[in-house]
């Protein structure tokens, strides 16, 4: 697991491994993803989903850490204030890229430019560990409309009522990539 602080406090630390999330590190991702739907965004849960629900996909989540997927996870003064997921692929014909997943910064964290510093990070890690490009999907209207582009990534598209809003209304979802 690597740490690295900025100078506004955010420590941004690289998760590889299951072994490197306590029981703590769980339920503060699980407040974080609740905190995420509780907010109206579509992250791929629904407000009926229970904490028995999210504690599963963060456990699951993190068995998949293999093959150079990773966690960046953003605290400040030691809370959980953000993370993100980059799923490496592993089919031999697509070992080049990864999927940029679950970008989140908690509430209280906001607007402090916690989500561009974990973008960034999870960008340079993803180019070290040899990802040339990167894919991501996102509910049209939350990033897509102006910070995605602003951090280099390429609209390619969207597919109306392609997902749904916690509270279960449809939602387009807009495709991007970006080459590192």
């Amino acid at each position: 697991m690597e740490r690295v602080a900025s100078e506004d406090g955010v420590r941004l630390e690289i998760i590889d491994s299951a072994e490197n999330l306590s029981d703590a590190d769980f339920q503060a991702l699980v407040r974080l993803l609740r905190d995420s739907i509780n907010g109206g965004f579509s992250i791929g849960f629904l407000q009926s989903n229970s904490d028995a629900d999210l504690l599963e996909f963060w456990r699951s989540e993190s068995s998949n850490l293999t093959g150079g997927s990773f966690l960046v996870v953003a605290r400040v003064d030691g809370v959980v204030a953000g993370c993100t997921i980059i799923t490496r692929e592993s089919r031999s014909n697509a070992r080049h890229r990864a999927e940029f997943r679950k970008l989140m910064v908690h509430s209280a964290y906001q607007r402090r430019g916690i989500a561009s510093a974990l973008q960034s990070k999870a960008c340079d890690e993803a180019k070290r560990r040899g990802v040339t490009l990167l894919t991501l999907d996102s509910a049209t209207g939350f990033l897509t409309d102006v910070v995605y582009e602003a951090w280099g990534w390429n609209r390619v598209g969207s597919i109306p009522d392609y997902a749904t809003n916690p509270d279960g209304t449809l939602v387009a979802t807009t495709y991007f990539y970006k080459r590192l």
